[in-house]
């Protein structure tokens, strides 16, 4: 595949109006605790989309024929910091979700997913959220900050929605006090889901989710070996089969309303990140409309 455009999957561009789903770039990066480079990851998911074949070897079918797709010009940073930054995304993204739209946000660190959340529950009150990352991120402030992307599912937790968080392997002790007692929070330890019995329990809890779902994917879920752009990696992580099970799992149960891909820190010389993430956006794009319209087409 050679047509470049700075759209994703290099799809004609189209106004945001007609559009059903909207990617929006959010190349957001103030708090990041150890490597760097998330500022940088929505423009290389972008131009690595370019390359992914539209085919869908799986349910032999064409997403992108299907749905109308918009990719629109980023989000720039708010030199206010992180709560300025979050106000601004409300402003933008609100309009869009009022009318329906499915938006597919690409980070930028992890922090940005409170904004997203709390401009959904506008429409959706009844929304829950759904994450995969291998930290709990559930600190109460880090580094003296309440907005610190340590902090992402946290902030996401207090909007007073149920949280779901799968693929975690790294929690300090205050997280786990925490996530022992929280009410409306499921932990689906990486360690549990090594275990058959833990991996049924975790794909029974998604199939009883009812109502609209938020999806939030931190990319350093998966394991390192898979994914290594990521600015904190941590080893034994999901296999990227096993997150599309996850993924299509959430799918199938109910309608999946918006979602967002954070963390990627592109490496230079490589593109195995990018590219990996890329894919996993438009599977879990075909997922969400293809389930949604009754299956591929």
């Amino acid at each position: 595949m050679t047509i470049m455009r700075n759209t994703f999957l290099g799809l004609d561009p189209l106004d945001v109006r007609q559009a059903e789903v909207v990617v929006v770039p959010v190349p957001y990066e103030a708090t990041i605790t150890y490597g760097g480079g998330t500022r940088q990851g929505p423009g290389a998911i972008i131009s690595a989309s370019q390359q992914v074949e539209l085919w869908d070897e799986e349910d032999n079918w064409d997403p992108s024929s299907v749905v109308k797709v918009a990719t629109v010009l980023e989000i720039t940073p708010d030199a206010g910091g992180p709560g300025a930054m979050l106000e601004k995304i409300k402003r933008v993204v609100k309009p869009w979700i009022q009318a329906g739209k499915i938006l597919i946000t690409l980070g930028g660190e992890h922090s940005i997913t409170r904004g997203l959340v709390e401009s959904y529950l506008t429409k959706y009150p009844d929304l829950t959220v759904v994450v995969w990352d291998a930290h709990a991120d559930l600190r109460d402030k880090y580094d003296h900050s309440p907005l610190s992307h340590a902090c992402a599912n946290r902030r996401v937790w207090e909007l007073g929605r149920p949280v779901t968080i799968l693929g975690v392997r790294s929690y300090c002790r205050e997280e786990y006090d925490f996530f022992r007692v929280a009410p409306r929070l499921t932990i689906f330890p990486m360690k549990d889901l090594r275990t058959g019995a833990g991996w049924q329990k975790a794909i029974e809890h998604l199939q009883a989710i009812r109502g609209p779902v938020y999806l939030s994917i931190d990319v350093d879920a998966l394991d390192p070996a898979v994914m290594p752009g990521t600015g904190t990696p941590e080893p034994g992580g999901l296999t990227y089969p096993q997150m599309l099970e996850l993924v299509r799992t959430v799918c199938r149960r109910g309608p999946v309303v918006g979602m967002d891909v954070v963390e990627l820190a592109p490496i230079p010389g490589q593109r195995r990140g990018e590219f990996t993430a890329a894919r996993l956006i438009y599977r879990c794009l075909g997922y969400i409309v293809g389930e949604q319209r009754g299956g591929s087409q």
